[in-house]
């Protein structure tokens, strides 16, 4: 996990044009899902999403209707009239229960499996051969915080989609419906000017749609910041939680240094990216506020105030005049989607970025990558370096060539700088291609790395001790009797319990526990790699014993500390820096490898 960088140079843009390319490159994103799998389910939804949004589109003229009748009852106290729409009034509300109840469960059932779908299928491309690990390596601004973007964004991105989109529908039936009420209700005004008399029929919808062309052109200006705003708010939180996140991780290592006062400052200098990030998108919001409040409040008296001259002169019914202001306030509400729906779809748009450039990322990953490729293929039964020659991923070399052959069974001991060893495991292991030359694997060989800094999942101790297999792979008599063999006996019989194993363990622990998890294993060809950098004289002394015993006819091939004799390795392989000024503290990679 890296922090986000994205904050600058990812803002959308808003100009029109480029709306209009985001949201074709949206529909693109977005086709594939409906042809996925369960395709005739989610089609099945959404339309019936559409139905039901004509429903609600229905219900709301039935109500329209229902108020010109009830205004009418009042004005000419019909007692009987007034009662009989109370009878109607319940129906139509019932109606709208059950209609808005059923969109609301359709929705959130589309919502979470597009979700699912998209989640689904980036973390086939990012959690497969190790693409997550080498994203890291060459990831820009578009490939950051992958964990926030599959999280959030994903979320955020289709739950936002059918949200907007339903509400979209909805405004633009609204629209044509009330239009065609509001039309037939203004009538016919006549406007003289000079001698001229002029009718101007529906004049009421010309008004709406002045007013709500006024009312949108100015919200939209006051808004934009909000796009930019958003998308950064979102970049600085996500470095919050990076930070904390890797404040608790690296904790032990803080307070052995004392290094609360350091870690407290970055903390803070990214709580204050946080609130600049918040007071842009603040301001942002104050702009849309303050129109979005003045707008709210006199879209209900204006339309009375328009058409009452009408009712006062007795050319319309009261209950005419409130039906008029009621088709009114539909139609200009249905032209506001924009305006009230600005935030959201600033929100919304900044995740669909987000999520988009994960996954074009992911899809560019293998040409960042480079051309310079380490080839890596299966075959034979032994291990075999051809002119292998590693390089950095911007093409600075990092070893000299290098012709090697292991053979089944063999123990060898790789010497050098222990971050180009470290390189070199990761090329076999595939996890490293930039450089040059074959390295040729053993056809179904069964390899198993362990690092300096294993991998342990969050879970039961039993399936963490086997992992990636399961527990119910593993026979529990072996996990409990592996424990013991590696010295951590006390945890036997214990493999129901769940904690946060790389917070509960030790170092040590930790790397004891790696050659439990290899007992279970049982590999034939075994890669160590700082192995047992955490562990005392005698306790390599002891792993080193257990290998001897338990893989006297496995490949050994390790790097650095490993308290194995002299006469354990049959051979050494000597690996060279590229030029003696290669900057070791700089390197980045000798990190652990999940194993």
């Amino acid at each position: 996990m890296k922090q986000d960088t994205s904050a600058d140079s990812a803002q959308p843009r808003t100009g029109m044009v480029h709306q209009g390319r985001f949201l074709w490159r949206f529909v693109l994103f977005a086709l594939p899902f409906w042809s996925a799998e369960h395709k005739w389910m989610n089609r099945g939804r959404l339309a019936l999403i559409a139905a039901l949004t004509v429903a609600q589109v229905a219900v709301q003229v039935g109500l329209n209707s229902w108020s010109a009748k009830l205004y009418n009852a009042i004005e000419g106290r019909h007692l009987d009239a007034f009662l009989g729409l109370i009878t109607d009034f319940v129906l139509l509300l019932l109606a709208s229960i059950l209609v808005f109840s059923i969109t609301l469960y359709t929705k959130r059932r589309l919502e979470f499996a597009w979700r699912v779908w998209i989640t689904k299928n980036t973390l086939a491309v990012w959690m497969a051969q190790g693409g997550h690990y080498q994203l890291g390596l060459v990831a820009d601004e578009n490939g950051d915080n992958p964990d926030g973007r599959i999280a959030e964004d994903i979320r955020v991105t289709t739950e936002s989609a059918i949200e907007l989109g339903q509400a979209a529908f909805y405004c633009i039936l609204l629209f044509a419906t009330f239009v065609a009420v509001l039309w037939t209700l203004s009538g016919v005004i006549h406007v003289e000017i000079g001698d001229t008399v002029i009718p101007i029929p529906g004049f009421m919808v010309f008004v709406a749609l002045v007013y709500s062309a006024i009312g949108t052109s100015l919200a939209l200006w006051a808004g934009f910041p909000l796009v930019g705003a958003s998308n950064l708010r979102q970049t600085v939180e996500a470095n919050f939680r990076f930070g904390l996140a890797r404040a608790r991780e690296y904790s032990e290592s803080i307070a052995l240094i004392r290094g609360d006062t350091d870690e407290r400052a970055h903390l803070q200098e990214l709580l204050r990216g946080v609130r600049r990030g918040w007071e842009r998108q603040t301001y942002g919001l104050v702009r849309i506020i303050v129109f979005t409040t003045a707008y709210g409040v006199l879209a209900n008296p204006f339309p009375l105030l328009v058409a009452a001259p009408r009712y006062i002169m007795g050319l319309i019914s009261l209950g005419t005049l409130m039906q008029m202001a009621q088709a009114f306030s539909q139609v200009t509400a249905a032209l506001a989607f924009p305006v009230d729906n600005l935030s959201g779809l600033a929100l919304w748009r900044a995740s669909v970025e987000r999520v988009m450039a994960l996954q074009n990322a992911l899809d560019e990953l293998q040409e960042k990558l480079g051309a310079n490729r380490i080839e890596v293929k299966h075959e034979g039964n032994s291990l075999q370096l051809a002119g292998v020659h590693v390089m950095e991923h911007d093409g600075t070399p990092v070893m000299k060539e290098m012709t090697a052959e292991i053979g089944p069974g063999e123990h060898v001991l790789i010497e050098g700088k222990t971050p180009i060893c470290h390189k070199l495991i990761l090329t076999i292991a595939g996890l490293w291609p930039w450089g040059a030359g074959t390295v040729t694997l053993p056809a179904d060989a069964n390899m198993f790395i362990v690092t300096d800094r294993p991998y342990l999942p969050v879970g039961p101790l039993g399936e963490t001790v086997c992992y990636p297999m399961t527990l119910g792979v593993c026979v529990p008599d072996d996990v409990n009797s592996a424990l013991r063999r590696v010295g951590l006996g006390e945890w036997a019989g214990r493999l129901d319990v769940t904690e946060n194993w790389e917070a509960v363990l030790s170092a040590a622990q930790r790397q004891r526990l790696s050659f439990a998890r290899m007992l279970l294993h049982r590999p034939d060809w075994i890669f160590l790699s700082e192995a047992m950098n955490a562990l005392d004289t005698a306790g390599q002394r002891e792993m080193a014993e257990l290998l001897v015993k338990e893989f006297s006819s496995a490949a050994i091939v390790a790097v650095g500390r490993t308290a194995l004799s002299d006469g354990f390795f049959q051979r050494v392989l000597h690996v060279e820096a590229a030029t003696a000024s290669y900057d070791v503290a700089a390197d980045k990679t000798h990190v652990a490898t999940p194993v």
